[in-house]
């Protein structure tokens, strides 16, 4: 049920006012009662020192008179307790029935004063005996020489009357409160109720559509006011979020459009809502209407399907082949109905993927021969005494598969440093021409037979690590002395460019390498000639390791090569 605004004020200040009285009630009340009891208690303290006086002036008296004989005086009831417990007189009950009096011990006040041993405790509560509300206070007295209980209860009832005249007053208050707390509501919904009526009016249009009505600025309430000036200053703000968001939703298409991801859009029964420019591109989508079946414009029978049964259920993850590259699916079925589908091209990933199985496959191949040859050669020596010549020939084959295993285990264990991460580049300045002389010492022996030069300017300096880049001149140089016969010519050369890059080369007169397999040339084990590069002793993995060392270092590395005509490698360094 719906309710005004006259309404809502009427039972908004009867609530206020009423829990006011309410809790004016309680808190004057429990305030009041509280104060009277304690200046009762005062007053109940005078009347218990002026019983030890009296109890004092009749130290052989009995306590049954002397209870009596104090009440006539105080007007209050007296028991006389013993420290058992006991009952020995009572002001208030015939002396025949003093042994029908349950015993007193347990009473709170005779505790408390038994407990101390001095001054005077109180308890309040409605008595047993009486059946009326009163305040007992307990002293500890002597009679006789004997330590005897003063108890005097004195009637509550004037303090209740008390707290029940003003808790009376109170509430003729609030009910004067409340009826002054109509009016005024009355009077605040008639001068609130004309303006919020307009408000609500000038909602209604804009929810309508109609952002041309504004809400009456002049309504004689400033809270009305703002609120007016709220709603003018909402509808302005809402004429420009609009215009926003159309803004932002062809934004968004043009950030769907520039995503690597295809992105396809679908209704419930599988027609195409939006699509975005790698979509199109990866499946080969044709520009078509919206809301056009997806039937119509797929051709693929497992696109079509994979497609079709997104807009059913989600598909998490699933790779279908179209034509020849790899795509991973993922849809989401949305709330509304309809799913949206992303495409992500992996034929990269797969790629590299079939890298790695080749990687493994040539691996265990380039392990087993030397070691089959190995294991021949020494069973051979084991079976019995072959010739001198024979058993140094079969000596050295093993001595050279063994060189030839050490060299390829040094080299996997550095392609494995550099593509794990576990190299690290420290960059300084270094000579080439130093490095590279010094790394050609290593091959000296191989100069008588080829001829070899360097074009090296000793101001020629890279920013490169010195052991990596010692490396990569070692493995230049064992790979164009393998490939360039006795008699051929090997130059390197380095020069600065102004780009800030230096340019170093190797270039030999050598065999060269099929077009077809330049490509290939710096992938692990890869070679042009594979039974050629076995004979000479090659691990297939040099130009791997030169190609990672380069990037390490933050340059390129490239390769040209004519069959028969020779090679260059030429890789570039960041210059200090």
């Amino acid at each position: 049920m719906t309710l005004r605004i006259r309404h809502r004020l009427f039972a908004g200040f009867l609530g206020v006012v009423g829990l006011l009285v309410l809790l004016i009630l309680l808190f004057v009340g429990g305030r009041l009662r509280q104060a009277l009891v304690e200046t009762f208690q005062e007053e109940l303290d005078r009347q218990l020192a002026l019983g030890e006086w009296l109890v004092s002036l009749a130290p052989d008296g009995s306590p049954d008179a002397l209870a009596r004989d104090i009440t006539r005086r105080i007007g209050f009831r007296v028991t006389f307790i013993d420290p058992a417990g006991v009952v020995l007189g009572d002001s208030y009950v015939e002396p025949g029935q003093l042994g029908a009096v349950e015993n007193h011990a347990d009473r709170p006040e005779v505790r408390g004063v038994l407990e101390a041993g001095e001054g005077t405790a109180f308890a309040q509560r409605t008595s047993a005996t009486v059946g009326v509300s009163l305040l007992y206070g307990a002293r500890l007295v002597r009679l006789g020489g004997e330590p005897i209980i003063l108890r005097i209860a004195a009637p509550l009832d004037e303090v209740e009357r008390t707290v029940d005249r003003v808790q009376r007053l109170i509430t003729v208050a609030g009910l004067l409160a409340m009826v002054l707390a109509l009016a005024v509501a009355y009077w605040i919904s008639v001068v609130l109720g004309s303006p919020l009526s307009r408000l609500a009016d000038q909602a209604r249009e804009l929810s309508a559509g109609n952002f041309a009505v504004r809400a009456p600025r002049r309504t004689g309430v400033a809270e009305v006011e703002d609120l007016a000036l709220a709603l003018n200053r909402l509808t302005e703000e809402l004429q420009t979020r609009l215009a926003e968001l159309g803004r932002e939703r062809d934004e968004m298409q043009a950030l769907i459009d520039c995503m690597a991801e295809g992105v396809v859009a679908l209704t419930e029964d599988a027609r195409l809502l939006r699509t975005n420019r790698a979509a199109r591109a990866l499946l080969r989508l044709p520009e078509a209407a919206p809301y056009s079946p997806i039937g119509t414009l797929v051709r693929d029978p497992e696109l079509r399907k994979t497609l079709e049964e997104s807009v059913l259920q989600p598909i998490s993850s699933r790779e279908i082949h179209l034509g020849d590259r790899h795509l991973l699916v993922s849809s989401r079925t949305l709330d509304t109905g309809g799913a949206v589908t992303t495409f992500l091209d992996v034929s990269e990933v797969r790629r590299v993927e079939q890298v790695r199985r080749d990687f493994v496959a040539n691996a265990s191949h380039e392990l087993k021969t030397p070691l089959t040859s190995i294991r021949g050669y020494a069973e051979t020596l084991l079976e019995g005494e072959p010739p001198e010549d024979l058993r140094l020939k079969f000596l050295t084959s093993i001595r050279n598969n063994t060189v030839r295993l050490q060299n390829l285990m040094d080299d996997l264990l550095d392609l494995s440093r550099l593509e794990s991460g576990g190299w690290l580049a420290r960059p300084e300045p270094v000579s080439v021409a130093t490095a590279a002389r010094e790394a050609w010492e290593a091959y000296a022996g191989e100069a008588d037979r080829r001829d070899i030069e360097f074009s090296l300017d000793a101001d020629v300096k890279v920013l490169a690590d010195a052991r990596g880049l010692s490396q990569i001149f070692r493995n230049l140089m064992e790979n164009a002395l393998r490939h360039t016969q006795e008699g051929g010519h090997i130059h390197v050369a380095a020069t600065s460019q102004d780009d800030g890059r230096a340019v170093v080369e190797f270039s030999d007169d050598g065999e060269g390498i099929p077009s077809r397999a330049l490509p290939r040339i710096f992938e692990r084990f890869y070679r042009a000639d594979a039974s050629r590069d076995r004979d000479a002793g090659g691990t297939g993995l040099g130009l791997a390791i030169v190609r990672h060392l380069v990037h390490a270092m933050g340059g390129e590395v490239s390769a040209q090569s004519e069959l028969g005509r020779g090679t260059t490698i030429r890789f570039t360094l960041r210059v200090p």
